[in-house]
């Protein structure tokens, strides 16, 4: 079973990619990763965000730039890590899903701009949830929901200062500290 899951955001452009970049870093938290990784250029603003929402929300999440994603590459496979690139030109997911999640670390690569074709070349894994156009951001969701087997769903955030309290309507946060 999958005992870490990182995200590499490949290809990040400051101002122009900071919203889906901001909200693949919010999917990988919710749903089980431990850290995104982000690949371009250095975006303060996101940083302050994703680190706002653990501060309110809880977990151990982080948030870190690196300035090539050879670099995170090189130093992640040494530490065990195998690699699944999300692209819709992939395996579907559903075919690999059971192998993929026997393995105890993952780096889950998802691009932003024109991923290089190295990418798909090194990666362990190219994996795609569907083989028509979709949001990176969504094929992240399937694709940690599906690996995990759903469990993240079940996931408690140590140090939460707020919790959603569900409910069928309306809208009930809970204030912890």
């Amino acid at each position: 079973m999958v005992k870490e899951i990182i995200v590499l955001r490949y290809g990040h452009r400051d101002v122009r990619d900071y919203r889906v970049t901001t909200h693949c870093a919010l999917v990988s938290r919710a749903l089980g990763a431990k850290k995104i990784l982000i690949e371009g250029d250095g975006d303060n603003s996101i940083k302050k965000t994703v680190e706002d929402v653990v501060n309110r929300w809880g977990g151990d999440f982080k948030i870190e730039f690196t300035p090539h994603w050879k670099t995170a590459f090189k130093e992640l496979k040494k530490k065990g890590f195998i690699f699944v690139h999300l692209t819709m030109y992939g395996s579907r997911t559903q075919d690999v899903e059971k192998k993929i999640s026997k393995k105890d670390k993952l780096c889950i690569i998802v691009g932003s701009q024109k991923v290089e074709r190295e990418v798909y070349d090194v990666s362990d894994f190219n994996v795609g949830v569907t083989a028509q156009p979709h949001s990176e951001i969504g094929a992240l969701a399937v694709f940690l929901d599906r690996v995990q087997n759903g469990k993240e769903l079940e996931n408690k955030f140590k140090g939460a200062k707020r919790r959603i309290e569900p409910q069928e309507r309306g809208k009930k946060v809970i204030s912890l500290k």
